[in-house]
């Protein structure tokens, strides 16, 4: 099903389908570097709880999260565009800027009573 999509449609599962972007609760981490899965003290690995992100889309083919009603904000859509093209206020509706473009990943061990917690930072 997924090489169907690539074909019809040009999006790649991994980078463009598995992974929203932005802040967002649950899911998987949009990881920018190698994942960096922390593991708990009891020997599991823990769960993607929270994702705290720059943007809430960074790549032109991401324009597919943005939601419907915002989308005829994007019309001249593009990295071309000036600083002031409305699209950016979508982009980054926060203000936020972690590290280069970067984000803060909360996991948590839902195996362990006391729900021990880690976090990573990732950044390009």
């Amino acid at each position: 099903m997924a090489r169907r999509v690539e074909a019809d449609h040009g999006w790649e599962y991994d980078t463009d389908l598995a992974v929203a972007s932005g802040i967002k609760v649950g899911g998987y981490p949009g990881w920018t570097q190698s994942p960096d899965w922390p593991v708990c003290p009891c020997g599991l690995r823990m769960e993607h709880l929270l994702t705290i992100a720059s943007w809430e889309f960074s790549r032109g083919d991401e324009r597919r999260w943005v939601p419907l009603e915002d989308r005829p904000t994007m019309a001249g859509w593009g990295f071309d565009s000036s600083d002031e093209h409305p699209w950016r206020s979508l982009q980054n509706p926060a203000g936020l800027m972690l590290g280069d473009a970067g984000g803060v990943y909360i996991f948590v061990c839902t195996s362990c009573p006391q729900r021990p917690h880690d976090h990573r930072f990732d950044c390009s």
